[in-house]
């Protein structure tokens, strides 16, 4: 097998390659422009492990292995020097973990591989970061990377070198399962960041998951990893699940960590506090800052605790997923719920309780204090979804404020999502008019109601979904009907009567944001094709004014 192509002088190569049948190690030859000849070895190993080639000279290049002792699945280059503004280049994938091109055109999709769980979300640099939950050798869960992408606007992204990679034994060996699950970044002095995570392995003993932490100095690679929290608290019946470390600064000036796990009766949400004021050592367990009962025995899972400001001052946001939770009216799974309270370093009183999207498909929510407010970002996708034997592409929400105001909770998308809007002048949308086009799938409709509480519904027209969104004067709801017969959960908001709607319309997902986001339904479309058209039914004078904006994709 032979790759040829390109290399920029100084550039850095990552391939990753395993060994094939009975062979003891992978090899892979890399010959550049000064006629040098490098091999790149891995160990025994059932997955792909990772070589680098660094220093290298500019002009054509080539990589070859023998396909009968070694198999590769991703190579790319980069500049150490600039890579966080000109991203690395994918120079070879194969039909397992290339990209869908096709679709998530707006929202940060991986360049390659699986997604699921936004990390390490963190301003440093005068970029915004994020981390997230990675397999990149398929479109399907495995052993767990973190992957990383960089944004000046949090909208456009330029992908990064993969930053943690799993304990070489979990790749060893397919009999292990587990990797570098979810976790968050806390900001260090020098510029650099202290990301913290879950170790998994299942069946290790005593406890399968242990947090980690690591730091980057230069954002982009990462030094070698020491564990802050291995021993589960001693709580009657508590479980396996231990995870999702969440460190920020608490109203005492201390660090807090969040953890996600279960007893037999309720899903828990921990909180340990350090004195340490590099938050390494001496991490204590402080208490149980949240219990959710359930029969379930699942945990909560990717919490996360984000000070509010404004008229929000002297509050916080406790936000995390019910794994295994279910509505039994809508037949919705793995719920995300946020609390507002008041939170002393210690204890947390909710005041209210809100559900964070009613489409679900905006799970494992992570926010922070931001620059100039509180924001996060959701993996838009839910686990009810999910099958072993189907690749899965996905990606993230928009990112969404936290904004307390008139005492509720509304996410609505960040500013700079206006970004992605084209020069063209918005289109109407009219009630009597016929379907409106969406240029290549993706857009942006306003919609102000003029009647309040009376009916109205917008169509949008997919070849395999039906989809819709209808109010009856009492209920908004999501008509969404995939193709076959596995029958959908009932997407719907009840008692509310929206005066202003603002959606965006991606291929392979919807976002909508009901006032402002008071309300907001995700949904994610299992398909390649697009959306091709939209159209507006109400009487007159129920609709105030609606328009279609076309969008660019994100990253162009």
């Amino acid at each position: 097998m032979k790759i040829d192509f390109a290399l920029n002088a100084g550039e850095t190569l990552h391939v990753f390659l395993k060994p094939v049948g009975a062979a003891r190690e992978s090899v892979a030859n890399l010959v550049t422009a000064d006629g040098a000849s490098r091999e790149l070895r891995g160990p025994a190993s059932d997955d792909f492990t990772r070589a680098e080639a660094e220093g290298l000279t500019a002009g054509p290049a080539s990589l070859t292995c023998d396909a009968a002792t070694t198999a590769l699945s991703l190579v790319y280059a980069f500049d150490p020097a600039s890579v966080l503004t000109s991203g690395i280049r994918t120079l070879f994938t194969t039909d397992r973990n290339r990209a869908n091109t096709a679709r998530h055109l707006l929202h940060l999709a991986p360049p390659f591989g699986w997604m699921n769980d936004p990390n390490g979300l963190s301003r440093a640099g005068g970029l915004t970061h994020l981390f997230y939950q990675h397999y990149p050798h398929s479109h399907r869960w495995n052993t767990m990377h973190w992957g990383h992408a960089v944004s000046q606007n949090g909208i456009d992204w330029t992908h990064q070198p993969i930053m943690v990679m799993p304990r070489p034994e979990l790749l060893a060996s397919d009999e292990k399962v587990g990797g570098v699950f979810s976790g968050s970044a806390i900001n260090l002095p020098d510029g650099g960041l202290r990301i913290y995570y879950t170790d998994r392995e299942d069946d290790r003993l005593p406890n399968w998951e242990w947090q980690m932490t690591a730091v980057t100095e230069d954002l982009v690679t990462v030094g070698p990893s020491s564990p802050v929290v291995s021993a589960t608290p001693a709580l009657p019946g508590f479980g396996k699940n231990f995870r999702d470390p969440y460190v920020f600064k608490g109203p005492d000036g201390l660090w807090k960590m969040l953890l996600g796990g279960g007893t037999e009766t309720a899903a828990v949400v921990l909180l340990y506090e350090t004195s340490d004021p590099q938050g390494v050592a001496d991490w204590r367990f402080v208490g149980v800052v949240h219990e959710e009962p359930t029969t379930q025995k699942l945990p909560a899972e990717c919490p996360c605790m984000v000070a509010l400001d404004g008229e929000g001052e002297g509050l916080h946001v406790l936000i995390l997923g019910l794994l295994g939770s279910r509505d039994e009216v809508s037949r919705r799974r793995n719920i995300t719920v946020a609390m507002v309270g008041r939170f002393d370093g210690k204890t947390f009183e909710p005041l209210e309780r809100f559900e964070l999207d009613y489409g679900t498909d905006a799970y494992a929510f992570q926010g922070i204090a931001g620059d100039d407010g509180p924001f996060g970002y959701a993996w838009a996708a839910n686990w009810t979804d999910v099958f072993k034997e189907r690749d899965f592409p996905s990606a993230m929400t928009f990112p969404r404020r936290l904004v307390w105001k008139n005492g509720t909770l509304s996410t609505p998308p960040l500013e700079t999502v206006e970004a992605l809007r084209l020069p063209a002048s918005p289109v109407a949308i009219e009630p009597t008019s016929p379907p409106v086009a969406l240029r290549d799938g993706l857009g942006e409709i306003e919609i102000e109601i003029g009647a309040k509480g009376e009916p109205f519904e917008l169509a949008f027209a997919h070849p395999a979904f039906g989809l819709s969104l209808g109010f009856d004067g009492k209920v908004l709801e999501l008509h969404f009907k995939p193709p076959g017969t596995r029958p959908s959960p009932r997407y719907f908001i009840e008692n509310i009567a929206p005066e202003k709607l603002r959606i965006f319309v991606d291929v392979g997902l919807i976002e909508i944001y009901v006032d402002d986001g008071r309300w907001c339904i995700t949904k994610r479309i299992d398909s390649d094709e697009p959306i091709s058209s939209v159209s507006l039914a109400a009487a007159p004078g129920i609709i105030a004014a609606a328009s279609l904006r076309a969008l660019r994709p994100q990253g162009a």
